[in-house]
């Protein structure tokens, strides 16, 4: 686990801050005002949650740039320079992706390019690629089941597309984002141990936990398990005249996306459902257009041994109005619960919620 500094946990609030400042008490001109509005959207969209993360993941680039700039800034670390690091540096244009910029080009800048790799297609937002674009897309996920009836088609559909390419990226690799590993290598007269940790503070329990098994072998009387794991290492290796031990920190990247994904089945969900949910004349039409080519149809059916399988998608209203109402209420009944078929079958059994026609 990294540990961090009291110096970086205040970086961290001066930039969550100076975000809440930005958001609710813009100055009056135009920029300022549009990029609290900007802000807001992001809330709205991610949650304060979500949103945290992202802003308190700026920590290290924050630090970074007040390293080079401190010497010659007049101006306060928290009220000043921070506030006017966000106002350069941060781009809030997509509200479920606000990001540092690179460029140098002002966030709202008119017609702005985005270099090749920020390429997206207009309002849609990039594909994650890392932890905290991983918990952007779950906040999406969750704000469109919470709030679903203010989202449209299409913003559904953006969504569903980037869940499912978040799903590809977890089927290629096991390894959804880089990350580092701990590795610790324990020399001993009867060769080498290795332990693996992606915490620093399990590794050290690990290495820790060795020292205290072979704590006979150095001269000291104390008894190791009133020790700290770092003080039982340090005195265990200072003391052992044969034994050593070497720590490094490696960077783990997931495999790269191929070019052309796989092409893998495509998958769908249907429900079955009582034939006894349609009157026989509408038993009969079905029976008709199931026997017609495909392009007369008034809807794409597919005949099965005791029923048929008609998809549940919405139509237009001049192919509704060739339909019977009692086949529209299944269709819809199946649409409004998630399934992309109704399957119906002369040995379902009946729904409650539906009428039964006695034929």
């Amino acid at each position: 686990m990294r540990h961090y500094t009291l110096s970086h946990l205040e970086a961290a609030a001066c930039l969550w801050d100076a975000v809440l400042a930005l958001r609710d008490r813009p100055e009056s001109e135009p920029r300022a005002i549009e990029r609290a509005l900007a802000i807001r959207k992001s809330f709205d969209t991610l949650g304060a949650a979500a949103l945290r993360l992202i802003v308190v993941a700026w920590t290290d680039a924050v630090d970074a740039a007040w390293y080079k700039e401190q010497e010659s800034c007049p101006f306060s670390f928290d009220w000043s320079f921070v506030p006017q690091w966000l106002i350069d540096t941060v781009d809030w244009s997509d509200p479920c992706h606000p990001v540092i910029r690179t460029d140098g080009t002002p966030w709202n800048a008119p017609e702005r390019e985005l270099s090749t790799t920020q390429t997206a297609a207009p309002g849609k937002p990039p594909v994650p690629d890392g932890r905290r674009d991983h918990l952007a897309l779950l906040a999406r996920a969750r704000v469109a089941l919470e709030e679903a009836a203010e989202f449209t088609a299409d913003t559904c559909q953006t969504l569903i597309d980037d869940l499912a390419q978040a799903a590809n990226q977890l089927t290629v690799s096991p390894l959804p984002w880089p990350i580092d590993v701990h590795v610790a290598a324990v020399e001993h007269r009867h060769g080498m141990n290795l332990h693996v940790a992606l915490d620093a503070d399990i590794l050290d329990a690990q290495v820790a936990a060795y020292c205290r098994a072979w704590w006979k072998e150095i001269d000291d009387d104390r008894d190791p398990h009133s020790l700290s794991d770092r003080d039982v290492i340090a005195t265990y290796f200072d003391d052992h005249g044969h034994e050593s031990c070497s720590t490094d920190r490696v960077a783990l990247e997931p495999r790269a996306m191929p070019d052309r994904p796989a092409q893998s089945p495509e998958t769908g969900t249907y429900c079955v459902l009582s034939t006894a949910h349609l009157t026989v004349q509408t038993a009969d039409r079905l029976d008709k257009w199931a026997s017609w080519p495909p392009s007369d149809r008034p809807i794409d059916i597919a005949a099965s041994v005791y029923g048929w399988f008609v998809p549940t998608r919405a139509l237009s209203e001049e192919r509704c109005a060739q339909l019977p109402k009692d086949l529209l209420h299944l269709i819809a009944f199946g649409r409004d619960r998630g399934f992309r078929f109704v399957l119906l079958d002369c040995d379902a059994a009946a729904v409650d919620d539906l009428p039964v026609h006695d034929w």
